[in-house]
């Protein structure tokens, strides 16, 4: 087992770049007629939105990431890969969310868009869970003086999933509904 450091920090490289990429997707409007700006702008509110909804998504994985690895106080191998996979989820949100942005005045593609948005929050949520799970049941990961404070996380950890699940299915009838509620 090896210490944290090195993951803690190219992890927040990853979290980094993708919450910068974000922004790549909102453009500032080119060819506006004379006072036509406020409208323009106001009809972009789908990317305004989603770039928000995910840029604190994002955030709150960094910082429950972060929370994490000040209580696991060693990694191995497996704790690496189980890390890497939580970190292609983060570089995977930029799409989803253009898509979504993108999508979410079209009928019918509004749902779809909104559904890879949301499950893929879902899966992230997946993605900690197992990666908590490893980290928590895996002798010397977790310093024994550390271990009441790591069941703690688990209790609160719990009920992620199930708050992505009800996005998911707010997506099934409504992509607007589905990014308003991911957003709260």
């Amino acid at each position: 087992m090896n210490e944290t450091g090195r993951v803690e920090a190219f992890s927040d490289g990853v979290f980094a770049i993708a919450i910068t990429l974000l922004i790549l997707d909102v453009k500032v409007p080119a060819s506006v007629g004379p006072g036509n700006l406020g409208g323009v702008l106001l009809e972009e509110w789908p990317m305004f939105l989603a770039f928000l909804t995910s840029f604190f998504t994002i955030g709150v994985m960094w910082m429950n990431h972060h929370r994490l690895f000040t209580i696991i106080g060693a990694v191995d191998d497996a704790l690496v890969g189980l890390n890497l996979l939580l970190l292609l989820g983060i570089t995977w949100i930029p799409f989803p969310t253009a898509l979504l942005a993108t999508h979410l005045r079209t009928t019918g593609n509004d749902r779809t868009a909104a559904l890879i948005y949301a499950s893929t929050f879902f899966v992230m949520a997946i993605f900690f869970q197992i990666l908590w799970h490893y980290a928590t049941h895996t002798a010397g990961v977790i310093p024994t003086e550390k271990e009441e404070h790591a069941r703690h996380i688990t209790r609160q950890y719990m009920w992620g999933p199930l708050f992505y699940v009800v996005a998911i299915v707010l997506a099934i009838f409504s992509g607007t509904a589905c990014l308003i509620r991911l957003s709260k």
